[in-house]
């Protein structure tokens, strides 16, 4: 299994050199940048999930079950052929206690959408396949997830595969407009950012701890969202059809998702993520302060110092732009 997840890494840089590109190759031909590009930016933005059906052969709609209806979250699309997408039920119950039982953990997994990697679109076809480079769920992971597309306006609509049923599946998203006033941190912070380093230290600059191999995105959407996936390397995928409760509880603490709005603390140099979404329902509603720090092509971000057995300790993000 460990082979297969390194595997996955190291056909990550491949992919990103060449997410989109084989969307418009031709048998024997070399792709066309520029129909790549166009392609992509097409689907760039974030969109809103503002409904979803199912229909049988027939055409009828099939009713939706216990966690379809109401579902809300995001999908965010970029020039340069990267994506991300964050689902959730609504109602989601929160934990008992500070850390979940594998049922309630189980249960948010079940009630929560998260991957992230790269696109590429065949146009010919009406087909857009995503590239996941990681998702909540360990079955997901490392897999293209295919879609048939339709973009009419300001309304995308997506087609998984038809259900083993027969039943054709489709979710429809609005674009969400950009902020009225963008100020210069936005217009820096705009775009797709990938996972370099996270590390704690002490008030003393000693390490504390780091996360050597997590990987994962950031997105800031010129619409005033941010959108996070965060996961630990070589999570494996379950064995049998349900999750153990020792599979469910990996997966659960191996992965880290949340998004909502964010706003800009220009003249003290902090964000806030405001989070209405997240694996851990008990965290929705709650703000998260970012200390910001831009160094070239990185992303710095740094949480308030917190209190330990070592005295003050200082977490540092580091990210690394992606796009244009």
């Amino acid at each position: 299994m460990r082979v297969v997840v390194i595997s996955l890494f190291i056909g990550i840089g491949a992919l990103i050199a060449t997410s989109g590109a084989s969307a418009q190759r031709g048998r024997g031909q070399p792709p066309d940048p520029a129909a790549v590009r166009a392609a992509n930016t097409r689907f760039a933005g974030i969109w809103k999930l503002v409904s979803q059906e199912s229909r049988d052969a027939k055409g009828q709609i099939v009713p939706p079950g216990p966690n379809a209806t109401g579902r809300f979250g995001y999908i965010v699309y970029d020039p340069g052929g990267y994506m991300a997408v964050t689902i959730q039920s609504p109602n989601r119950p929160t934990f008992a206690g500070r850390l979940p039982t594998p049922e309630e953990a189980r249960a948010a997994m079940g009630t929560y959408t998260s991957y992230w990697g790269s696109f590429a679109v065949n146009d010919a076809t009406s087909v857009v396949t995503h590239q996941t480079f990681g998702s909540l769920s360990t079955a997901i992971s490392g897999t293209n997830m295919v879609r048939g597309f339709t973009i009419a306006g300001d309304r995308l609509t997506l087609r998984p595969p038809v259900t083993a049923e027969g039943n054709q599946p489709s979710l429809t998203w609005e674009r969400v407009p950009d902020l009225p006033n963008l100020t210069p941190t936005h217009r820096k912070l705009i775009g797709f950012w990938k996972l370099i380093s996270m590390e704690r230290r002490s008030a003393s600059g000693e390490v504390l701890s780091s996360s050597p191999g997590m990987t994962g995105f950031i997105v800031y959407a010129a619409s005033g969202h941010v959108m996070v996936h965060m996961m630990q390397p070589y999570r494996r995928r379950n064995v049998g059809g349900l999750p153990t409760p020792e599979e469910t509880m990996a997966a659960y603490r191996s992965y880290t998702s949340y998004f909502g709005p964010f706003t800009v603390n220009e003249s003290e140099h902090y964000l806030v993520h405001h989070l209405v979404g997240t694996i851990n329902s008990g965290l929705a509603g709650t703000d998260f302060q970012r200390f910001f720090e831009f160094s070239g092509k990185r992303l710095i971000l740094r949480p308030p110092v917190t209190k330990s057995t070592n005295g003050d300790v200082q977490t540092t993000i580091t990210w690394e732009r992606l796009s244009d």
